[in-house]
């Protein structure tokens, strides 16, 4: 659970505008949404699950896009 309920709407937001941008943009969210998310955790915030997992689903993401690349 978010401690701050400040934080939940823009989670949603976060959620909603990864899974409805470009995929240029989609990796721009997840640079920064990975340096937040490290931000938080340095300062010993509570990161949802939600969070991490969107950023795990967004990190596959790029690595498959990188192998999709690769010529075979």
């Amino acid at each position: 659970m978010v401690k701050d309920p400040k934080l939940v709407p823009m989670f949603e937001e976060l959620e909603h505008a990864v899974a409805s941008c470009s995929e240029d943009a989609r990796r721009q969210v997840h640079k920064r949404l990975h340096v937040v998310l490290a931000r938080f955790e340095a300062q010993g915030c509570h990161v949802p699950q939600r969070m991490h997992e969107l950023d795990d689903m967004l990190a596959a993401s790029r690595i498959e896009d990188t192998f999709d690349n690769i010529p075979v």
